[in-house]
């Protein structure tokens, strides 16, 4: 019986490197990922505002200043490049926040900690020495490079890098809503969507998009009928068409052959992490099983 814990033991052993070297690509692959995102990032949202500004809304965008208009201009595009800052930086902080709720042990922990605080200085360092905004293409490659180094850390609990990649996954889709809110109160205070929606009212629409009454148009763009109740004793309506900025994955994916196909690198590597999951649940469950049975042999009397 101890020979086939032994056994079971090293099997498990093997399904643990598997998934360490998984991690290891999962980071390669989601560093390649968030760096080509956050262009795309950049493309769809002057895009769609341009769409906003020139079809939906070309009165109140002709009303502006020249100045105002370069400003606003200006102002969307520094929100996509933070935007892509941050997302480059996201592949470390899900794995920062996993490390202070999951069983990682302490060697790991601080490795992990250690990894993060070295790529955070070498965005720093290339920054520093380019001397440009970060929403310069070169200098995003050079961040690129920062952080798509190997992982010092050894993750080799499936559970562990699956709750990793679903939290950089939440933290991918709460980068789009953050940006697609703020570009959107920047154009409310520009004079392009009506001043009497207040922000709340812009953040719940796109909530309740896919129950709403949509219009086709451009890619991420948040086109909408609403219609509200002006006047509940003569049962009266008011129609509201809004128009606004609704960043979604699946429209900066589509148009971007670099991204579909890293995407598809990541499915792949979801599906072999969900068989080596499999794979490990079933090992530690025999293990659990014979050091049962031994443990019953060894305290058992007639």
């Amino acid at each position: 019986m101890a020979r086939a814990i032994e056994r079971i033991e090293r099997e498990i052993g093997v399904l643990e490197q598997t998934i360490a070297e998984l991690a290891e690509e999962f980071y390669n692959v989601y560093s390649r990922y968030l760096t080509a995102l956050g262009q795309g990032i950049r493309q769809q949202l002057i895009v769609a505002t341009y769409h906003l500004c020139t079809q939906s809304y070309p009165e109140e965008f002709l009303s502006l200043s020249f100045n105002q208009r370069q400003k606003l201009q200006q102002t969307i595009k520094q929100l996509a490049d933070r935007t892509a800052q941050e997302l480059i930086l996201q592949v470390n902080s899900p794995m920062q926040e996993k490390s202070r709720s999951s069983s990682i042990n302490e060697l790991e922990i601080s490795e992990l900690r250690e990894l993060i605080e070295e790529s955070i200085a070498e965005v720093e360092a290339q920054e520093s020495e380019s001397e440009k905004p970060f929403s310069e293409s070169d200098s995003l490659e050079s961040n690129a490079e920062a952080t798509t180094s190997k992982p010092n850390t050894q993750i080799k609990n499936p559970e562990a890098l699956l709750q990793w990649q679903e939290k950089l996954e939440s933290a991918i889709a709460k980068s789009l809503q953050k940006l697609s809110r703020d570009s959107n109160l920047k154009l409310q205070q520009a004079g392009l969507l009506p001043k009497k929606l207040p922000e709340p009212v812009l953040e719940a629409a796109a909530k309740v998009e896919a129950a709403a009454e949509t219009m086709p148009g451009p890619p991420n763009l948040l086109n909408l009928v609403i219609e509200t109740e002006s006047d509940r004793e003569s049962q009266s309506s008011t129609v509201t068409h809004l128009v606004a900025i609704h960043l979604r994955l699946s429209e900066i994916e589509f148009p971007d052959s670099t991204l579909t196909t890293i995407r598809q690198q990541i499915r792949n590597l979801s599906v072999r992490l969900h068989t080596t999951r499999r794979e490990y649940q079933k090992k530690q469950r025999e293990k659990a099983i014979a050091e049962a049975e031994l443990a019953w042999r060894a305290s058992w009397f007639d």
